[in-house]
């Protein structure tokens, strides 16, 4: 549509301005707002339009109305508005005016999407324009409608997916709908969005940890090319790539090597002291629950790790200290009932300086980090991290994998962040392979001081205490196991890392926390070079990153 800003429009915003007043007059004398919104549609429709030129200009007189709600942050007016323009003008078989309500429902969906309340409401819209869409009308219209309904699929992306895989699935639906109207199309840009949707169904697949079914979505996407003399200028605006990406999707997924499966996680050791034979069965029935909860996280994280490497999407891998930012402390316990004894389990979390700095190096990539199986809480916890979890996917992993493990997503990531406060035998082995893959110069090294709060320690201590002395029953063996238990968390475990500790020897990006401000540490000049290498990457055409992830996988 023409830029309607000039100043022979001043009339019509003039005009756009007394709508809005007859509106909020209708709003405050009716009592049912649909109903007052209503007459003022039939005020436009019976009154104004009559007078306008052409469909177009009617049309371009409803989006200005939109986006002046918009500007006025009145964003469920400026809604109703574009669902009166998709039910309207998205329909008409005149290809000027249908194209240009298509593209400019959708581009303006796209814009003004993150103020959205609802966002499914803007995908609803884009559906609805396109159902009012004949199935015999000219090509361009049929790419119009095409990509609205590309749009309204992204858009789904963004909405926070309820949990389950039933709120996963959810993403694909729209592009099951793009496949089964268009399918079979030989319009090359038909094609390029059902490459589009294949693909996109085949990263719904991954997350599912259905992979057979996503190397087939790949497979379909890669095929759509078959046939097709391509012409580049006709596909203008789209991203015409979705033919290779689907070839290279396939060969990147069998590359990345992940187990599908989370370590052995057993419900016993996440038990808390409970007094009597029904608190233990409710206890255990919520500790077999996190555990699955566990399990699907990781199915999901390994999900979330191959969809990155197949779209090209660079990610960080986050290596820390266990105990870093909380220790879990078990004791035996005698019971009340029975007298079987059966595990206290309790996890006592800390604040850490590095928390905003790790935050600030996942700005522009998402995170990947490996979570310890014996936390009571299995990390599943996020107002732990300030209502926020540090990572975006976190994986369960067995003790004679987790190196391999780890060792093959070093390679998978762009930055490695390593956050620690003294070495320990696993994250010597980690460091090792990344100077091994040469990863080093990708690495960012945080330095946390070595916990020696022993008022924390003493804290620990005194609840403990209290816990026991409510409770009794423990003889002069239970006390002694008591102690022990209690003794790691009330003396360093590790020695304090250092910038110049022996181990970080070819690390040259290191900040050291521990005397730092706070907040100048996200300044510090390794932190914003990594982040500038992020914003970076994204700047780069999408087969230019996967290129990097290709050349690290040997491909």
């Amino acid at each position: 549509m023409e830029d309607r800003s000039g100043p022979s429009w001043e009339n019509v915003h003039a005009g756009v301005e007394a709508v809005i007043g007859r509106w909020d007059d209708a709003v405050a004398r009716i009592f049912d707002e649909k109903a007052a919104q209503q007459t003022v549609r039939e005020y436009l429709v019976d009154f104004v339009f009559p007078h306008a030129d052409s469909p177009e200009d009617e049309a371009a007189f409803l989006f200005m109305l939109a986006w002046r709600f918009a500007e006025l942050g009145r964003f469920a007016d400026d809604l109703t508005v574009l669902e009166w323009i998709a039910e309207l003008y998205a329909g008409q078989t005149d290809g000027d005016v249908a194209v240009a309500v298509l593209m400019t429902l959708a581009d303006v969906a796209m814009e003004l999407a993150p103020r959205y309340v609802d966002p499914d409401r803007v995908v609803a819209i884009l559906n609805r324009a396109v159902d009012q869409v004949a199935s015999d009308v000219s090509p361009a219209i049929e790419r119009a409608a095409c990509r609205a309904l590309a749009y309204g699929a992204i858009l789904t992306s963004t909405v926070p997916m309820a949990d389950g895989d039933r709120g996963i699935r959810r993403q694909a639906e729209p592009w099951r709908m793009i496949i089964d109207r268009w399918s079979g199309s030989g319009d090359a840009v038909l094609r390029w969005r059902l490459a589009q949707a294949h693909f996109h169904i085949g990263l719904v697949h991954l997350l599912l940890g259905e992979e057979a079914s996503a190397d087939d979505r790949f497979a379909r996407a890669a095929m759509q090319s078959n046939g097709l003399a391509i012409n580049v200028a006709a596909g203008e605006g789209l991203d015409t790539e979705y033919f290779a990406r689907g070839e290279y999707a396939r060969r990147i997924l069998r590359a990345v090597e992940l187990p599908g499966r989370a370590a052995h996680l057993t419900p016993e050791l996440l038990l808390s002291p409970a007094a009597n034979r029904q608190e233990r069965g409710r206890e255990r029935h919520q500790a077999k629950a996190l555990v699955r909860a566990a399990q699907r996280r990781h199915r999901r994280s390994v999900g979330d790790v191959k969809t990155w490497c197949c779209c090209g999407a660079p990610f960080a891998l986050l290596l820390r200290n266990f105990g870093l930012l909380e220790s879990t402390i078990r004791l035996p316990r005698a019971d009340h009932g029975d007298g079987q004894g059966f595990h206290q389990a309790q996890t006592y979390t800390y604040a850490r300086r590095g928390d905003h700095v790790v935050r600030e190096l996942g700005r522009e990539v998402d995170i990947v980090q490996v979570a310890t199986s014996q936390s009571a809480n299995l990390e599943l916890d996020p107002w732990r991290f300030h209502g926020e979890p540090l990572s975006q996917a976190q994986l369960y992993l067995t003790d004679d994998s987790w190196l391999d493990t780890v060792t093959h997503v070093i390679t998978l990531a762009e930055t490695i962040i390593i956050w620690a406060e003294g070495m320990t035998p696993a994250l010597a082995q980690e460091m090792a392979a990344v100077r091994h893959q040469g990863r080093t110069q990708d690495t960012v090294v945080l330095i946390e001081e070595v916990n020696h709060d022993l008022i924390q320690g003493a804290g620990v201590a005194a609840i403990l205490a209290t816990e026991i002395a409510e409770e009794g029953g423990y003889g002069d063996d239970a006390w002694r196991s008591i102690a022990d238990a209690m003794t790691p968390h009330l003396a360093p475990s590790r020695e304090q890392l250092t910038p110049e500790s022996p181990a970080l020897t070819g690390f040259p990006y290191v900040v050291d926390l521990r005397n730092a401000p706070e907040e100048g540490s996200a300044q510090h000049p390794a932190v914003l070079a990594r982040r500038q290498h992020h914003q970076r990457l994204w700047e780069l055409p999408w087969d230019e990153r996967m290129a990097r992830l290709s050349r690290r996988l040997g491909e």
